[in-house]
C-alpha cells in the first residue's frame, strides 16, 4: 500500500492528501458544505470502486472534529517534546560549558600560582645577578600574560552561556500552551497547519463504526511509529460545540472528591474532548462547573464522599485494609470511570461491620481475609492502587 501523503489542496480541510480508507485502501476525497455560522465544513468520503456504478462509498464522516482531534494529537506530541528537548539540549550544553569552565578555572588557578612563584624568585634574586633576574622577569611577564588570557576566557565563557533560572524554565515550558493558542488563532493560515501535519505524519488510515458512532484513526508518523485515535461522532440533535452529557455528568461526580486539576488528568487520559475538540484544562473544567452550577470539591473535612486514602486516614488503618473492606463488600464504594479514585460515602465508615473489622485490626487480631486476584483486579485502574 503506497503512501497517502499527497500535496495539500486548497480549502480548510487539514487532512486532504493524508487520509486513506481503512477498508479498501483508497485515498479519501473531501467535499464541503457551507454553514451560515461556521463557513465551509469539510466532509471526507471514500468513493469505493469507481469502476462500478451504483456502489455505495466505503466510509464517510464529518471532517471538522477529526481535523481538530488529529491536530491536538500532533500538537500534544510536538509541544512537550519540542520544548523539553530544547531544555534538555540546553542542560547538556550547560554541563559541557560547566566542565569547560571548571577546566579553565583550574588552569587559571595553576597559572596564578606559577606567576606568584616566579615573582617570589625574582624578588629574592640578588641585584648583581642580572642574568638570572632578566630571565626571571621574562618568565614572570609571560606568566602574567597567560593569567590575563585565562581570566579573559573565563569571563567570556560565563557571559556566553548564562544559566536559566527556575522561573525562566517554567516560562519556556508554558510556551506549549501558547502553541495551541497560536494554532487556534483565526489568522493562523491553514496552509501552514497542513505543512506541519505533513511534516510529522506520513498518512492516516480511517474507518468508522456505527455502535458507538465513531471514527477510528491510525496515525502513521514520519518516524515510523504508529498511534491510534478514536473520535466520537455527534449524536443526532447535538451541536458540535456542546460538551456531551456524559462528560458533564463525569465532571459533576468527580468534583465530589477531586480537585479540578485531577479531573483534567482523568478526562484527558480517557480521551475525552471538549465540544470544540480541545483537550481539557482547569479553566475548561471550571467553565463546565460554573455553567451547570456544580460546586468545586470541598475541603477534605467537609466532603460527604472521600477517597480510599482519606478513608484509611480517618479509620487509622492502611489503604490495604480499606481495599480489603471494599473487596469483601463490607464497605460500599464505587469507581465511576477508569483512572478515577474510588469513592466512599463518609457515613459508611460507621457501619457496624466496618467498625467491627477496624477494631480487630487495631487490636492486632488477624482477620483471615485474603484478597483474590479477581478482587485485586478491581483496583488496577485506580490512581490510589
Amino acid at each position: 500500500m503506497g503512501s497517502a501523503n499527497g500535496a495539500a489542496r486548497n480549502g480548510p480541510a487539514l487532512l486532504t492528501g493524508l487520509l486513506r480508507c481503512g477498508r479498501c485502501g483508497r485515498a479519501l476525497q473531501v467535499c464541503y458544505t457551507r454553514s451560515k455560522h461556521h463557513g465551509l465544513l469539510p466532509r471526507y468520503w471514500c468513493a469505493g470502486d469507481r469502476g462500478r456504478q451504483m456502489v455505495r462509498s466505503c466510509i464517510t464522516f464529518a471532517g471538522t472534529r477529526v481535523d481538530q482531534s488529529v491536530a491536538i494529537e500532533v500538537l500534544e506530541t510536538l509541544r512537550p517534546l519540542g520544548v523539553q528537548a530544547a531544555l534538555d539540549a540546553l542542560d547538556h550544553s550547560q554541563n559541557q560549558t560547566d566542565e569547560k569552565r571548571t577546566s579553565l578555572e583550574l588552569a587559571l588557578q595553576k597559572a596564578r600560582y606559577e606567576a606568584s612563584r616566579i615573582e617570589r624568585q625574582y624578588q629574592a634574586t640578588e641585584p648583581e645577578n642580572r642574568l638570572v633576574a632578566t630571565e626571571l622577569e621574562k618568565r614572570w611577564n609571560s606568566a602574567l600574560t597567560h593569567v590575563a588570557e585565562l581570566e579573559r576566557r573565563v569571563e567570556e565563557d560565563s557571559a556566553l552561556a548564562p544559566q536559566l533560572t527556575a522561573e525562566q524554565r517554567q516560562q519556556l515550558l508554558a510556551l506549549g500552551e501558547d502553541l495551541e493558542q497560536l494554532w487556534d488563532h483565526p489568522q493562523s493560515p491553514a496552509t501552514l497547519k497542513k505543512r506541519i501535519l505533513r511534516t510529522v505524519l506520513q498518512e492516516v488510515i480511517a474507518d468508522t463504526t456505527d455502535d458507538p458512532p465513531s471514527v477510528h484513526l491510525k496515525l502513521h508518523w514520519a518516524g515510523g511509529s504508529h498511534t491510534e485515535l478514536t473520535v466520537r461522532k455527534n449524536k443526532i440533535g447535538y451541536h458540535k460545540h456542546i460538551n456531551s452529557e456524559e462528560v458533564t455528568d463525569l465532571i459533576r461526580e468527580l468534583a465530589l472528591v477531586c480537585a479540578d486539576s485531577s479531573i483534567v488528568s482523568i478526562l484527558n487520559r480517557l480521551g475525552y474532548r471538549t465540544g470544540n475538540g480541545n483537550t481539557w484544562t482547569e479553566k475548561r473544567v471550571q467553565h463546565v462547573r460554573h455553567t451547570n452550577g456544580f460546586p468545586a470539591c470541598p475541603p477534605p473535612d467537609q466532603r460527604l464522599w472521600i477517597t480510599m486514602q482519606q478513608a484509611a486516614a480517618t479509620l487509622g488503618v492502611s489503604e490495604m485494609v480499606v481495599r480489603r473492606l471494599i473487596a469483601q463488600k463490607s464497605l460500599p464504594a464505587k469507581q465511576i470511570v477508569k483512572f478515577a479514585p474510588w469513592m466512599i460515602e463518609r457515613f459508611h465508615l460507621d457501619l457496624p461491620s466496618v467498625r467491627k473489622e477496624i477494631r480487630r485490626v487495631h487490636e492486632g487480631r488477624r482477620t483471615g481475609w485474603a484478597v483474590s486476584e479477581k478482587q485485586a483486579g478491581l483496583f488496577a485502574d485506580s490512581p490510589e492502587a
